[in-house]
C-alpha cells in the first residue's frame, strides 16, 4: 500500500491562495457578464473581452441611458477594477512565495509555465516523489 505525504505548509498556502484566486476570477467574470447583459437589455452590444469593459466609461458617456443604469454600471465597473487589482495582488503573492519554494520553482523551467501554473502544481503534487 502506498501512502501520500502530508502537505507542507507551503503547499497548503499555495492551495489557499489558488482557491481564493479562483473565487475572485469567477466573480470577476460574473461581473463582466452582468455588465454585458445589462447593456444588451438596452440594445448596446460591446465586443467580448477585457478591453471593451475597460472602455466602459467612454461607452456610457456616448449613450443615452437612464441615470440609474449608468450609476449601476459605474458601480459594477469599479467592482471589476477592484477585483482585477486583487487578482493581480494574489498573483504577486504566488510569485513571491514561489521564489522561496525550491519545489515550486521546478515547473517554471518548462516553457509556457508561469507562476500561477507552477504554484498550482506545487500545491497539488508537492515534490512528486510519492508518484515515482
Amino acid at each position: 500500500m502506498r501512502f501520500v505525504s502530508p502537505k507542507t505548509k507551503s503547499q497548503q498556502t499555495f492551495s489557499v491562495l489558488h482557491r481564493l484566486r479562483e473565487s475572485m476570477v469567477r466573480e470577476h467574470t460574473r461581473t463582466v457578464n452582468q455588465m454585458h447583459g445589462f447593456l444588451l437589455e438596452f440594445g448596446i452590444s460591446l465586443p467580448v473581452g477585457k478591453t471593451a469593459i475597460t472602455r466602459l466609461p467612454v461607452v456610457l458617456a456616448m449613450q443615452e441611458l437612464p441615470p440609474q443604469l449608468v450609476a449601476i454600471l459605474e458601480r459594477l465597473h469599479q467592482h471589476f477594477k477592484y477585483r482585477e487589482e486583487q487578482i493581480g495582488e494574489i498573483d504577486q503573492e504566488l510569485a513571491g512565495q514561489l521564489a522561496d519554494d525550491e519545489v515550486g520553482q521546478r515547473p517554471m523551467s518548462i516553457p509556457g509555465v508561469g507562476a500561477v501554473t507552477a504554484s498550482a502544481l506545487a500545491a497539488k503534487m508537492g515534490d512528486a516523489k510519492q508518484y515515482g
